[in-house]
């Protein structure tokens, strides 16, 4: 196996990243042998393939990084880590877990501000605990830690990534609850401690917003999960590229794994036999080409 870059490494580059999210080995292998120059481990299709449920923070720290040293061992290319809250309240235990992560092969990791109630459980939570929502906020599911405590978060997991060329993202998800302004003011802080790039995860969904964030969030900056919208992408590469999205994830491979299976399993079902998938030319490779294709071998 090559050596693999790390991030900083990666983004130096100066080139515009995409990146497909992965959650296994074969998705991790699908994404290396499609051509991306990276991938992001995703916790919401972690959570889909690993427990069969929404992303409703039941994977543990130890599940992931043990997700993360399968895919580092088994392809070439940078993993970025989706690393929710760091996985603990207090920066110390954040320093520890990215220091775990880091030794695991990650490349880089998001580390947000929410709260330990993440994703669809917290929807749930709040809907089932009112008074706990405060009544100035817009959006009670996304609401975050205070703004000081993630700081201290970040800055902990930027200490972590000194010397080591994994780069730190901060991702905050203020911007529903607490306004766009609140969320690019995090970003902003974020950087002034040494976070190399930035994400706002939820409000950022046009070019307009996109703008709006690049206008005050300078230096690299990731555009969570391009999105579409009536067969029309919501914004064009090239375009936020411009204003620094130097990282632009998408989901792919969920939905292209569960069509695949689902049309082998059909047909070899109805026919009672392997024939269809064990002939099927996978878009007409010959049989060296789809013996090395699913072979997952390192180089």
């Amino acid at each position: 196996m090559r050596k693999k870059i790390t991030g900083m490494e990666l983004f130096n580059q100066g080139e515009q990243v995409f990146a497909p999210c992965v959650y296994d080995c074969m998705t991790a292998v699908a994404a290396e042998k499609s051509g991306f120059p990276c991938m992001m481990l995703s916790g919401g299709a972690i959570a889909y393939s690993m427990d069969g449920q929404p992303d409703m923070a039941l994977a543990t720290v130890d599940e992931v990084i043990t997700i993360v040293e399968a895919i580092t061992n088994c392809t070439n290319i940078p993993l970025l880590v989706d690393f929710d809250d760091g996985y603990g309240e207090s920066p110390a235990v954040v320093y520890r877990n990215v220091k775990r992560l880091i030794r695991a092969g990650a490349a880089g990791f998001t580390l947000d501000d929410s709260t330990g109630f993440r994703g669809f459980e917290r929807h749930e939570y709040y809907n089932a605990n009112p008074d706990e929502v405060n009544p100035a906020l817009v959006n009670p599911s996304y609401k975050t830690i205070p703004r000081e405590r993630w700081l201290a978060k970040i800055k902990a997991a930027v200490a972590a990534c000194e010397g080591t060329g994994c780069v730190c993202i901060a991702r905050t998800e203020a911007g529903p609850s607490y306004g766009m302004d609140e969320a690019i003011t995090r970003c902003v802080l974020s950087k002034k401690l040494g976070a190399p790039m930035t994400t706002v995860c939820g409000g950022m969904n046009d070019l307009a917003m996109g703008t709006r964030v690049a206008e005050k969030d300078l230096g690299w900056k990731m555009w969570p999960d391009v999105m579409v919208v009536n067969g029309r992408p919501t914004v064009e590469l090239p375009d936020i590229w411009n204003l620094g999205f130097n990282l632009v994830t998408m989901h792919v491979f969920e939905k292209a794994a569960l069509y695949g299976m689902i049309k082998y399993g059909l047909k070899d079902l109805k026919e009672k036999n392997v024939v269809f998938s064990t002939a099927h030319a996978m878009g007409g490779r010959t049989e060296e080409e789809q013996k090395e294709l699913l072979s997952m071998r390192r180089r």
